[in-house]
């Protein structure tokens, strides 16, 4: 019965038109160059792909002018500067990012850059920006909604402050799990595994492990993902957990052992006729560890085996921001603050959530009684389809 009331709800899950409300992060390097009476004040912008697809850009006819347009706008400079050259519109989709370079000549004045683009489509959105004023380098700048605005003078003041990365990226810390709706389905499906709290914060500790060991090596420049494939398995590895959470449940792993089998037997049929061949290989090799991992977890409920799966996780996790700190060029003596604060803050992030959803589900728990385990169905089901449209939405 919890059996076919999970195919039941998943598929009435995959009728709806589900979409995701993604943090949204975009970048860029600022160099000020000062020559006579002329200063040059080079900016080199870069974003993803996706995030431009999550907030809605259009990628119909002439959208690089349009974009180039939008930029060019919303990203500000004194009203002396002019676009010298022709802007260098830079597309990889490869990579899944890509950058827009531009020079302007400014008179000899204070600079000053307001950040505008995308806080109207995203009031959540963060714009980091780092500066190299002739040849110093000085801290970088987090643009949010609230706070658009970046001087030069105030900049040069705060050089020798590290505790300014510090905070700024703990908070960035714990606004990227807060507001990455897919971050959060991760940490909800871990929760209605329905393990002890002990091993439920040894196992998300594990996870911040992971994704501690990729921003760290993305940080250094060590690792260039490619941002579309990291995204998409970010939504597959919460179809993995959920379909745990339901084989658990109903004791019958073997069975959505070969649901996923089947997911993804469509998934290959689909993207070769949609001529995405590239995946197939990958396709195929992810098929095979969820199906292992899913027959190892019936058979293996060791703390170990699962806290070092979900590090695993945790790496894929953590790519969705390392991929981008080894271009941002943090100043050596604030690229430790600024890791260690953006951990912290992820670590402080999930303890919430975990907190919060636990005195819900305890609640609920207490009212529902006797259908516990018929909503904890209901849920691992709406995690899995959420799961499944992440990842078809990123990865085509």
């Amino acid at each position: 019965m919890k059996t076919k009331f999970f195919l039941l709800f998943s598929f009435l899950i995959l009728s709806l038109s589900i979409s995701s409300h993604q943090r949204s992060e975009s970048y860029s390097k600022v160099h000020i160059d000062s020559q006579n009476e002329i200063k040059y004040v080079e900016i080199d912008f870069s974003v993803q792909i996706s995030v431009l697809q999550r907030l809605g850009f259009s990628f119909n006819v002439d959208w690089e002018n349009r974009l180039q347009k939008e930029v060019l706008n919303d990203y500000r400079l004194n009203k002396s500067c002019s676009i010298k050259d022709e802007p260098i519109f830079k597309p990889s989709f490869s990579t899944g990012y890509l950058s827009i370079f531009w020079t302007n000549e400014c008179g000899l004045e204070e600079s000053e850059i307001v950040f505008n683009l995308f806080f109207d489509k995203d009031s959540s959105h963060t714009h980091i920006s780092t500066f190299l004023i002739d040849t110093e380098a000085v801290p970088e700048k987090i643009y949010t909604s609230s706070d658009r605005v970046w001087n030069e003078s105030s900049k040069k003041i705060e050089i020798s402050s590290k505790f300014n990365s510090f905070f700024d990226y703990l908070l960035l810390g714990f606004n990227h799990i807060l507001s990455g709706f897919d971050h959060l389905a991760f940490l909800i499906a871990l929760l209605i595994l329905k393990v002890q709290l002990k091993r439920l914060i040894l196992i998300v500790t594990g996870f911040t492990i992971g994704h501690s060991i990729t921003l760290v090596l993305g940080a250094l420049g060590l690792l260039t993902p490619s941002s579309q494939l990291v995204e998409a398995l970010i939504g597959y590895s919460i179809v993995i957990i959920a379909l745990e959470c339901a084989g658990k449940i109903t004791s019958n792993h073997l069975l959505y052992s070969r649901y996923l089998a089947y997911i993804s037997l469509l998934f290959l049929v689909i993207f070769s006729f949609l001529g995405h061949q590239k995946f197939l290989v990958g396709l195929i090799g992810i098929t095979l560890f969820s199906y292992c991992y899913l027959h190892l977890s019936s058979r293996y409920s060791n703390l170990y085996f699962t806290i070092i799966i979900t590090s695993l996780f945790g790496l894929i996790h953590g790519f969705g921001f390392a991929g981008n700190l080894s271009s941002l060029g943090l100043m050596e003596g604030r690229l430790i603050p600024a890791i260690l604060g953006f951990n912290l803050g992820v670590e402080l992030g999930q303890l919430l959530v975990i907190l919060i959803f636990s005195i819900i589900f305890y609640q609920i728990g207490n009212f529902f009684k006797t259908h516990l385990d018929t909503l904890r169905i209901v849920t691992a089901s709406g995690l899995s389809c959420l799961g499944i449209f992440w990842f078809v939405e990123r990865l085509i």
